[in-house]
């Protein structure tokens, strides 16, 4: 299936409004050459001897700006010629440069673009997608870029032209295109990516997108906003395999507030890189296996992942290799520690 879906890049291609008012920039100027050339009267038509009309007159100026110059019309006066010389030479140049100007933007950016496109795309591996620029995958974006993650290794993929302008505002790569279409999501290079971020703001397209990218590239991770809880197993059978939804995080947060302040508090520490608290997740480390989670100096171990087990702090093993354990450290200290 051929690739869809174009770079966005604003300066690159004049809109149909700009282009209405060149055009008729261009008429209002072969219309003040017509009138003043006609008004002169110093032309002389070949084919009857007398001065042109008003309408061959305008087909005088035409030849003669786009320099055909059929010779069938032609100046006799010395005023007329130089009136030529003057007005008609720059006026030739401005329609010149107008005409060029557009077919540069609508046709060599075009290939330009395709261009900066391919060179993008070539470079995408282990990449994350954004499929949507809204309010979520703005803030998405911008916990991706805090915790050091370059930015050309976010893409994202919309169609609002405001949502365009913030991600390149952004410094990230956006596609105007269609998620839910598996050639956008090749031009972004699906096969190889990592992550799939799913905000499209309705479930039921984020259903198709989850679906087409899960058929595309079945082990990426794909990570998906449900907005009403009965779409939660639409989209794990979709292949989502994170499913996070906004109404029953919100409410948790939200109701926590009114009996417990702090914690609410908290949780957006948590959630947010510089927040004062910071959650993240690593594999166990050689010279930690064997030790007590509660042992780890300067975080806080939250959870403990051993294959499909799971431990909390009520229940904590020793650590063996291959654990994964999900910490919580100050703000000060580094976000992710090497393993």
């Amino acid at each position: 299936m051929a690739k869809e879906g174009t770079l966005y890049n604003p300066p690159s291609f004049p809109t149909w409004h700009n282009v209405a008012w060149r055009a008729a920039f261009i008429i209002a100027l072969l219309l003040i050459a017509t009138t003043a050339m006609w008004a002169e009267g110093g032309l002389l038509d070949h084919r009857t001897n007398e001065p042109p009309g008003y309408f061959d007159t305008l087909y005088f100026i035409i030849v003669s700006i786009t320099t055909v110059g059929y010779g069938d019309i032609t100046p006799v006066k010395t005023a007329t010629r130089v009136t030529d010389a003057l007005l008609l030479t720059p006026i030739r140049l401005i329609v010149i440069f107008t005409l060029f100007g557009t077919a540069y933007q609508f046709v060599f950016r075009r290939f330009q673009e395709e261009f900066r496109l391919k060179q993008i795309v070539d470079k995408l591996d282990q990449h994350t997608i954004l499929c949507g620029f809204g309010g979520t995958n703005s803030a998405v974006a911008a916990e991706l870029l805090l915790q050091g993650t370059p930015k050309d290794h976010i893409i994202a993929i919309e169609t609002s032209e405001t949502a365009l302008q913030a991600a390149t505002a952004m410094g990230i790569a956006a596609i105007r295109g269609d998620a839910t279409k598996e050639g956008v999501l090749k031009t972004v290079a699906i096969e190889r990516a990592a992550h799939v971020i799913i905000s499209a703001g309705r479930d039921d397209t984020s259903v198709l997108i989850a679906l087409t990218a899960q058929d595309l590239n079945p082990d990426c991770h794909i990570i998906a906003m449900c907005h009403e809880a009965e779409n939660v197993k639409l989209l794990q059978r979709s292949g989502a395999r994170t499913i996070v939804s906004s109404a029953t995080a919100g409410g948790n947060l939200m109701a926590a507030a009114t009996r417990r302040p702090h914690l609410a508090e908290v949780m957006k520490d948590l959630l947010s890189v510089g927040g004062a608290l910071r959650m993240d997740e690593r594999s166990v480390r050689p010279d930690e296996v064997g030790k007590h989670p509660h042992d780890l100096p300067g975080i806080s171990v939250l959870r403990v992942y051993r294959g499909k087990e799971r431990f909390d702090c009520i229940n904590f093993p020793k650590l063996k290799s291959g654990d994964v354990i999900v910490f919580a450290a100050g703000g000060n200290g580094e976000l992710r520690i090497k393993n």
